[in-house]
């Protein structure tokens, strides 16, 4: 716990840094085992980062799509359309979507989400499009905060947000170079391709 405890204060500090939207806020172990949703799973990492710094109204600008990320309370409703589907209530549960998938953050259309997986040690992190197939972006939530500080370093210390493309909106090679060289030591280069597809690709 302590490399998440680490990334973690580390995505907050470059949260503060570059004035990213939004906050987070502490939450009591009490308080969290009464909002946790009966249906949602969990694991020891999403417990230690929901419980120390629930995000609320957080928005990350990346220069393309913002990526919103999740309170507690909003955990339910982001899996619906992919853990419960149907015009309306009740929903039913989809026999394609991981039962131990949570969505903490999806992009602001909510179309995007980047997901959890609740049972694998170190608590994956993966990303979809809509109704696509999730797909790995970071081996563990601690490397996922980690590559998302870096990602903020880049686009908001380097770039100015929305300087990262050309005229005609073809993301800058420089800036696809920084970000290589920022964050792929993080992740390896399979998984960066991965998180640069979801994000820019």
């Amino acid at each position: 716990m302590k490399s998440l405890e680490k990334a973690l204060s580390q995505w907050v500090q470059t949260h503060h840094q570059y004035k990213v939207s939004g906050q987070y806020i502490p939450v009591s172990p009490d308080t969290l085992q009464h909002q946790w949703p009966d249906t949602i799973p969990s694991s020891p990492e999403l417990d230690y980062y929901l419980s120390h710094y629930e995000p609320s109204d957080v928005l990350v600008e990346t220069g393309f799509a913002p990526i919103i990320f999740w309170p507690i309370d909003q955990l339910q409703q982001a899996l619906i359309g992919y853990r419960w589907v149907g015009m309306s209530e009740p929903f039913t549960e989809s026999d394609t979507w991981r039962a131990d998938f949570v969505i903490i953050a999806d992009d602001l259309g909510k179309g995007n989400p980047i997901i959890v997986a609740t049972s694998e040690e170190g608590t994956p992190v993966y990303a979809g499009y809509d109704a696509g197939e999730p797909f790995l972006i970071a081996p563990t939530l601690a490397d996922f905060f980690v590559a998302m500080s870096l990602l903020i370093e880049v686009v908001y210390g380097s770039f100015e947000i929305f300087e990262i493309t050309d005229d005609d909106s073809v993301v800058l090679p420089a800036f696809e170079e920084q970000l290589k060289t920022a964050i792929e030591p993080i992740l390896g280069a399979e998984l960066f391709a991965n998180f640069y597809d979801y994000f820019y690709g």
